[in-house]
């Protein structure tokens, strides 16, 4: 029985170091690295800041704290995070109505007289 249970708790506490090695023909050998190329996370870095003038701190940190970072910004001596750009003011709504000669439009509904609708533009909700 103690024969049986030594095997078995060599087993057990050798589990864990299997992601570790792995068999070879020539006996145990290194286990590939699954990480990649650590110039990978350069070349993203590299694309972010000439795509959008930001590193990829920079978009994190800003997400975060829901403002526009840029270090490029904070090493020409100006402020790293800021306030977004205000939003612009949204379109006007505009009514038109068929008339005698041409449609004429309106900013609010106009229900008087015998004119009918005929387009409708809504305003469209701005992004930043």
């Amino acid at each position: 029985m103690v024969s049986r249970r030594v095997p078995l708790a060599t087993l057990v506490l050798l589990l864990p170091l299997g992601g570790c090695y792995y068999l070879t023909s020539t006996g145990f050998g290194t286990a590939p690295k699954p990480l990649p190329d650590p110039y990978t996370m350069m070349h993203f870095e590299a694309f972010s800041l000439m795509g959008t003038h930001k590193s990829i701190v920079d978009h994190i940190y800003g997400w975060i704290t829901d403002k526009d970072c840029s270090s490029p910004r904070a090493e020409r001596g100006e402020a790293y995070c800021r306030e977004w750009v205000g939003k612009p003011p949204p379109p006007p709504q505009i009514y038109c109505y068929s008339t005698l000669a041409r449609p004429t439009c309106y900013a609010q509904p106009y229900n008087e007289g015998n004119d009918r609708l005929i387009g409708f533009v809504p305003p469209s909700t701005p992004m930043r």
